[in-house]
């Protein structure tokens, strides 16, 4: 498959499942949707083609605009308030991500980058794009940010029951 066609089938293949996975409702609908229609595109047609490092760049272009987008000059205000929550979740749940990354290299399972970024709080699709810079595994990363959100969503519910008495 040439650059040029490559590109526009995973562009409109993703397009559709990205509309169909939001439709659905399905945690991070879009990102997953996308996702799983590419990767049973190359299981059933046999494609082995892979989207150039370059779009990486494109990528992370329109991730920084969509993070920086949701900034609000409010948020500053806000953060003044609960800066020491926010500092030691953020040093907390960071350690804990290197922890886990070192455990699971040293017993074989993942490489460090691909613990870290697994293991990682934070945005599903930003952390993947980070992966594909670096020599991690891109769809490991995927994995666990999938089912941590899953596992956040089916939990939420009853854990907030549970604490609200």
């Amino acid at each position: 498959m040439s650059t040029g066609v490559g590109l526009l089938t995973y562009l409109a293949l993703g397009l559709i499942g990205g509309i169909v996975g939001s439709k659905l409702k399905i945690p991070a609908g879009t990102l997953i949707g996308a996702m799983l229609t590419i990767i049973f595109f190359k299981i059933f047609m046999k494609v082995h083609w892979e989207i150039p490092r370059s779009f990486s760049f494109v990528l992370q272009v329109f991730l920084g605009i969509m993070v920086g987008a949701t900034f609000q000059p409010e948020l500053l205000h806000v953060l003044k308030k609960i800066a020491l929550p926010v500092i030691i979740s953020c040093v907390v749940l960071v350690g804990a991500g290197i922890v886990m990354a070192v455990i699971f290299t040293k017993l074989g399972l993942l490489d460090l980058g691909t613990g870290y970024l697994g293991t990682s709080p934070g945005a599903m699709s930003v952390l993947i794009a980070l992966s594909l810079e670096g020599n991690t595994e891109p769809m490991l990363i995927v994995c666990f940010h999938f089912f941590r959100v899953v596992f956040v969503i089916l939990t939420a519910p009853l854990i907030f029951r549970w604490i609200s008495g």
